[in-house]
């Protein structure tokens, strides 16, 4: 008698979820990043994730190492599941927390990032770095951050917009959007395979 054909086809694996925690950083002036449409598209495209704001009193350093440390507790994760969304200046705080390796995590989505020169030097780190940055302003201080982020070999990914613009707000959720569902799924990876501690 012949071995039946299901015997010879490989069962496919079964998916686990990811366990991947998206960090919003909300400070008192509301980020357009937090808004409830945005948050309810987001979540529903990314349903292996936990969505979790992460109220801020002010856009700096102690806040949001915090208000980090609370979430992750609070999610029963690892820096290394969690991504972290922010917007403005609670943006760059966070990449400077980030690049001087005070901030392990999986992976940053800085949006409208207020450019300008790092004032120390970048310590390596395995968070992968998405970038959205304003194309008006100075672009010698554009540069500047660019050009240290480049040179550092991070996985960094930056993109430039025109901010000003009628459709700056859908153009920035759309780029953001590509950054959140490309780290969460790289992220879940990470995660499962256990790999890419930061």
């Amino acid at each position: 008698m012949s071995a039946s054909l299901h015997s010879t086809v490989p069962a496919r694996p079964v998916r686990t979820a990811a366990n991947v925690l998206v960090g919003v950083l909300v400070t008192p002036d509301a980020p357009a990043i937090a808004m409830p449409s945005t948050f309810a598209r987001w979540r529903a495209l990314t349903p292996l994730a936990t969505w979790l704001p992460i109220a801020l009193g002010e856009p700096g350093y102690a806040d949001i190492l915090s208000g980090v440390a609370a979430a992750l507790e609070r999610a029963g994760m690892t820096p290394r599941q969690l991504i972290l969304l922010g917007e403005g200046p609670v943006a760059r705080s966070m990449l400077e927390l980030a690049l001087r390796g005070e901030l392990p995590c999986g992976g940053i989505v800085a949006i409208d990032v207020p450019c300008g020169a790092l004032p120390f030097p970048i310590v390596p780190t395995v968070t992968a770095m998405r970038l959205v940055i304003r194309r008006d302003g100075d672009e010698a201080l554009r540069g500047d951050l660019i050009g240290a982020l480049r040179s550092a070999d991070l996985d960094a990914r930056i993109i430039t917009l025109d901010l000003t613009a009628g459709r700056a707000a859908g153009a920035a959720a759309s780029v953001t959007e590509t950054f959140v569902l490309e780290l969460v799924a790289t992220i879940g990876r990470r995660t499962i395979d256990g790999v890419g501690d930061p």
